[in-house]
């Protein structure tokens, strides 16, 4: 038994995304996975929706897998696995709700049958865990998309001629999981029906206290952090002296990394390109 320094550089990203219906919540987990994966990284979708994920099959290039009813836990575990055996770098299962309702659907057959609730709880229970721990221990990065419950609520609008109105709005609640379930996760993204995103956990430290939509920025900027790159502020000072510390190509390449992830203009990111370049140059 041996202990060995704590790095990131080998660490997969374990991510929930949750919201009501229509929020956007596989547009998101898509955009959020290219950016994670890159340009050369390859997508898999475990798609329960009946084939909902291929409405977007033009948003970037992924694989599909379908997954019908009955939604038994075994297909779940047996999707991940073969998607590791293909190569793929990232996983998106849409939804794992149903997954909780394929464990719920098999307690409801034991009750049918007898015998103790709370032994039928724990043989049901069971396959949610055995199902959790394939992902958790899955060396691909995961995106998992829950459902919530939803409800509608009357909230005060100004219409066009100025007067006040009572208008209907969505709303989501708590996921449809089990209880507990942000537990199991590294971040968590609640997107509301405004498709803005609020994170309820982030262990990255990249989100706290911010809404913002979920785009291929938000992959690009966990990849970086996945490789132990710890964040700076953006300014071209900063980014030239960093370039200029570096002294081998790879940490050059997580500075390219960042670099990308930038939201700097594009004239001062074609600067530090520049300075980019000619450091790589004297290190060849």
């Amino acid at each position: 038994m041996t202990f060995t320094k704590a790095e990131r550089n080998d660490s997969s990203i374990k991510l929930a995304i949750t919201g009501p219906s229509g929020s956007g919540k596989t547009f998101s987990a898509l955009r959020l996975a290219h950016g994670l994966v890159g340009p050369k990284g390859k997508i898999a979708v475990i798609d329960t929706e009946n084939g909902s994920a291929k409405l977007y099959s033009d948003l970037t290039e992924f694989f599909h897998c379908d997954l019908a009813a009955p939604f038994e836990y075994r297909k779940f575990i047996e999707a991940i696995q073969e998607a590791e055996k293909a190569g793929f770098d990232c996983v998106i299962i849409d939804s794992v709700s149903h997954l909780w309702q394929g464990v719920l659907d098999y307690k409801d057959s034991l009750d049918r049958k007898g015998g103790n609730s709370f032994t039928n709880w724990n043989q049901a229970g069971k396959q949610l865990n055995d199902t959790i721990q394939a992902i958790l221990q899955s060396r691909l990065h995961i995106i998992a998309c829950l459902r919530v419950k939803q409800e509608y609520v009357l909230q005060t609008e100004t219409n066009a001629r100025g007067k006040e109105v009572q208008v209907p709005k969505k709303v989501g609640l708590a996921p449809v999981m089990r209880d507990g379930i942000d537990y199991e996760f590294t971040t968590m993204f609640e997107i509301g029906m405004d498709h803005f995103c609020t994170p309820s956990k982030d262990r990255t430290g990249l989100f706290i206290d911010r809404t913002f939509q979920v785009t291929e920025q938000t992959g690009e900027q966990i990849a970086l952090w996945l490789t132990g790159v710890k964040p700076v502020t953006d300014s071209t000072e900063n980014f030239l002296k960093m370039i200029h510390d570096a002294d081998t190509k790879d940490l050059l390449a997580k500075i390219g990394l960042k670099i990308k992830a930038s939201t700097l203009p594009e004239q001062q990111k074609d600067l530090i390109r520049d300075a980019y370049r000619k450091r790589l140059g004297s290190l060849a």
